[in-house]
Formats: structure tokens, sequence, C-alpha cells
């Protein structure tokens, strides 16, 4: 059964998997906005609408480096361990009202499996974790 989306115009098929609201919700917040934004663009696709799937990685990667070139200007004591995660949220929460302006019924599409995405988030963090690490055992000795 398709169905056309009010705003869009764009024929939308509830048998399509999507990456839920919650998984995007949970890839901002642990590995990155452009995580989620990621997502979102793959959903967009989904649904017909390449160019807000543009829209939606290039503006989570614009998100991403306002937020970083803001934080560094924050006092040391106030960058603790929440700070990533509340950042996060909040671009996700963007990331997923602009994609409600693209279809309604979410909820109606299949979940889509998350393992292709985490297999390519972990496998980006990890290096750049351990050169962190790496750089910061360097540095001491």
């Amino acid at each position: 059964m398709m169905q056309t989306d009010n705003q869009s115009g764009a024929a939308q098929s509830p048998g399509l998997p999507l990456y839920s609201a919650r998984a995007i919700r949970i890839f901002s917040m642990l590995f990155s906005a452009i995580a989620g934004g990621a997502m979102t663009a793959q959903n967009l696709k989904g649904v017909g609408q390449p160019a807000a799937a543009r829209k939606a990685l290039w503006g989570s990667i614009g998100y991403t480096v306002v937020v970083l070139v803001l934080v560094s200007f924050l006092p040391e004591k106030l960058s603790g361990s929440w700070l990533p995660i509340i950042i996060g949220y909040a671009g996700a929460m963007g990331l997923e009202a602009y994609f409600k302006k693209f279809t309604s019924n979410w909820s109606e599409f299949p979940k889509k499996g998350i393992g292709k995405a985490l297999l390519i988030c972990l496998a980006i963090s990890v290096p750049l974790i351990a050169l962190v690490i790496y750089s910061l055992t360097v540095d001491q000795s």
C-alpha cells in the first residue's frame, strides 16, 4: 500500500525499513550527530527525498563543527563526560523533527537493523580512540 505524505508529495511505502528514531538518538549520543545525520539521510533517501537527505547530512556535519568550536571555549570544568551525550541528544532531536516534516507515519515503517551502521561507526571510532590513547601515552613518556 503506497501513501502520499501531505507536505512532500512523495509516495511512501510503509513496507520499506527505516532506522527508528530511538536508534538515531542512540547513535547521535554515543558517536556523534554525524552518525545520526547519516542514518536520517538514509531514511530520507528511502522515502524518496534525496535533496532533504543531503541537507540532513550536511546539517549534522555543520552542527557538529559549530558545537566543537563552541565547546572549545568552555571552561575545562564544564566540559564533562555528560556534555557529548546532551549535545548528541539535541542533534538527534533536530534530526527527528526534520525527518517528521517529510513523513508523519514513521512508526508504521518496519525498523531497519543497526548492524551495518554500528560496524561503520565502530570502524571509525575505535581507531580514533586508539590514536588518542596512543598520543596521550607518547606525550607522557
